[in-house]
């Protein structure tokens, strides 16, 4: 098996571990799992490269974006759910404003995802293949949503409990999906090293992301591989 066959499914399978963890300590912490903007890009990236733009050449990566956007929908559900009490008390957001933000959110994320195959898919690199639009769209979300998670942690931490909805099995099984799965198949297929900048960034921000909740873990006396 080539690396080009066994990034995307390890990768599957790692954020499949991601988004079950999410759903598990989102119900049971009656506390988002995730962060506002990255549930907004992820559920529009997996609703849109599922069945709008399905992958032509793989049945599996179809396969994989379904059974994510059954557990975003999941967790798309808690947020709506858990969400207003969250984020007010860590950003001062009133129920209404936060209702709204997350209508916005979605709307501009399905745009983003719905739009990204025709502004980019002129391009030499993408080959007119919306599917490889999608995982460069789905790379630079990857980014911005590592940095969402660490900013979430020391924001719940600054609000005294920094690991409601949050595992060290989300942040290891999120690290495996991309930064060195996926992620390295992209920079070793760029030669310009913008992708290189692009997941470095990631490797950072999810190692770090993984060191901060395994250290809060063990300083609450609590075992990172036992809690899901």
């Amino acid at each position: 098996m080539t690396l080009e066959t066994l990034a995307p499914l390890v990768s599957g399978v790692a954020w499949t571990v991601t988004y079950a963890g999410v759903v598990t300590r989102t119900w049971r912490d009656k506390t988002p799992g995730m962060p506002l903007a990255a549930l907004c890009l992820n559920f529009a990236w997996e609703t849109t490269y599922a069945f709008i733009y399905p992958p032509q050449s793989s049945l599996m990566e179809t396969i994989i974006n379904i059974v994510w956007m059954c557990l975003d929908i999941l967790i798309v559900i808690g947020m709506f759910k858990f969400g207003p009490a969250d984020y007010e008390k860590r950003a001062g957001l009133p129920r209404p404003a936060f209702y709204v933000t997350f209508a916005l959110g979605l709307a501009a994320s399905f745009g983003i995802m719905l739009l990204a195959p025709t502004f980019f898919g002129g391009l030499p690199a993408f080959h007119h293949d919306s599917f490889e639009v999608a995982k460069f769209v789905a790379l630079l979300q990857n980014c911005a949503m590592s940095i969402l998670f660490v900013s979430q942690f020391y924001s719940r931490k600054r609000a005294g409990n920094p690991i409601a909805g949050q595992s060290f099995t989300i942040a290891w099984s999120k690290w495996l999906g991309t930064a060195v799965t996926v992620g390295l198949l992209a920079v070793i297929g760029d030669p310009t090293g913008f992708m290189a900048v692009i997941v470095g960034l990631i490797f950072i921000c999810d190692s770090w992301y993984m060191g901060v909740i395994y250290r809060e873990l063990r300083a609450q006396g609590l075992s990172p591989w036992r809690r899901l």
